[in-house]
């Protein structure tokens, strides 16, 4: 704040007789939302519009940095009030972000259900039972926070990056995939958690001092399954395979636009740190938590049969759905490095197939990526040559590095593109690192030697090999 005040253009410090508090806090609060490093940044008025409901917040933390420099002077009272000031703005930040949710959240506040249930009430129950609640309670309370990471992302980063940076949508879809579906997605399932937590309190009554809910394992196969598991494996395929490409997109935008990073020094410290590669970070991790969640609510499952099935049921999907979820991401990054290795490759590199068929740079885009790795292949004269092998979806290519770019292999005026149809895959009797490649049902077949690193490795290319061209 000290170092802020005199280039700040917008603000003019003027003597007077008896300033009360809120005139001492209004020129740092202007110069805490519109200085910035740099003297170019002019983040607007409407910047300040669009953070009026943080704006009781950021008093508080201005006028504690403030006195903290001796530019404003408060008495223990009045700093006292200023921590209360400060709880109240994070509650009111918290509000704004849950919504409809807000009671609810207040009511999943407590570190978990026994805590906030009345010791009476717990001394009545078997502790299994209360083990199996205080899960479920957790589910909700984590369900809860995993929805104020999403609105998050959505009311403060994505809504302001585009009002007040003017990011294009299409670079906000790159920071922040499917994030309208996320959010709605897990807002219908803690609306289902929710609603059951509602009907046991209702079944409970207010005398008995608290309540049990006895079933949660058909909400949980619901959720999981049908359409809903369907687009749960969709949307967290599309959002968990853009992981690395929206945290390095931040990074890049933060190292060159200067409004944009004004935008994130200013929001980081409104939502308590939580910074966009945080949040990012914290919704691919959420996906994983349910089978955890899951197997813990079955453990301390007794004497509910329909419910412990339908929880056994719910673990199979939810492991199915991460399963397909990282399927998607192992073919995302596939298709990402097979672009790499084509952007590399020389555009005037070409290779005649045994066929006759000509393979150019861009057939391996028309192909999809099973494997790579570093092999070596060994001439007619026993010399190894280093090569950058692709396994693609019907063929076997053989790169290697020429001017920091990658040409097609040369071996003995033999093609270093080879089809899978028809290739046989054997063993090398004396070499436990090597494999033959044998084209089989040409007129002159032809076996090509070929070397990997241990024999771990070659036993994974061979098995590789032989399901592609099962798949074929």
């Amino acid at each position: 704040c000290r170092d802020g005040l005199p280039v700040c253009a917008k603000v003019k410090m003027k003597v007077k007789s008896s300033p009360s508090p809120s005139e001492r806090l209004r020129p740092l609060i202007s110069c805490t939302v519109f200085c910035s490093p740099a003297a170019d940044i002019d983040l607007s008025a409407s910047l300040y519009a669009f953070y009026s409901l943080f704006s009781l917040w950021l008093a508080a933390q201005t006028a504690v940095c403030g006195s903290r420099l001796g530019l404003v002077s408060y008495s223990h009272h009045e700093e006292q009030n200023l921590s209360r000031v400060d709880d109240a703005g994070t509650e009111m930040m918290d509000g704004q972000l849950m919504g409809e949710f807000e009671a609810d959240a207040k009511d999943l506040e407590s570190d978990s259900w026994s805590f906030g249930a009345e010791p009476q009430y717990l001394q009545q129950l078997d502790k299994e039972l209360v083990k199996r609640q205080d899960v479920i309670y957790e589910l909700m309370q984590t369900e809860m926070h995993h929805i104020r990471t999403l609105r998050i992302m959505s009311e403060v980063y994505s809504k302001g990056l585009q009002k007040e940076v003017q990011l294009d949508l299409q670079t906000l879809e790159r920071l922040f995939p499917v994030l309208d579906e996320l959010l709605d997605f897990h807002t219908q399932h803690l609306l289902r958690l929710l609603d059951r937590k509602r009907e046991s309190q209702l079944e409970a009554g207010s005398s008995e001092g608290g309540f049990v809910i006895n079933r949660i394992g058909d909400i949980l196969v619901n959720q999981f399954s049908g359409s809903h598991g369907e687009n749960m494996k969709r949307v967290y395929g599309r959002f968990c395979s853009r992981h690395n490409e929206a945290v390095n997109l931040y990074k890049d935008l933060l190292t060159k636009d200067k409004r944009f990073k004004a935008f994130i020094k200013m929001s980081s410290s409104i939502v308590r740190r939580l910074g966009i590669p945080e949040c990012i970070l914290l919704v691919t991790q959420r996906i994983t938590k349910y089978p955890v969640l899951i197997q813990r609510m079955l453990q301390h499952t007794k004497g509910y049969e329909e419910d412990f099935d339908d929880l056994t049921d719910a673990v199979r999907l939810v492991k199915e759905v991460i399963a397909s979820v990282d399927s998607k991401v192992n073919e995302h990054d596939k298709r990402k490095r097979l672009k790499e290795f084509h952007v590399r490759t020389d555009s005037k590199s070409i290779m005649m197939m045994k066929s006759g068929q000509i393979f150019a740079r861009e057939d391996l885009l028309r192909r999809r990526l099973i494997h790579d790795g570093v092999l070596q292949l060994k001439n007619s004269q026993g010399r190894l040559k280093d090569v950058h092998a692709l396994l693609l979806s019907d063929s076997f290519v053989f790169l290697q590095e020429k001017d920091q770019k990658y040409v097609f292999a040369m071996l003995d005026q033999r093609s270093t593109v080879i089809s899978l149809q028809k290739l046989i895959v054997r063993e090398v009797a004396n070499e436990e690192r090597g494999l033959f490649l044998i084209t089989a049902g040409i007129e002159k077949p032809e076996m090509m030697e070929v070397l990997a690193s241990s024999k771990d490795e070659r036993n994974t290319w061979m098995q590789l090999i032989q399901d592609a061209m099962q798949s074929m």
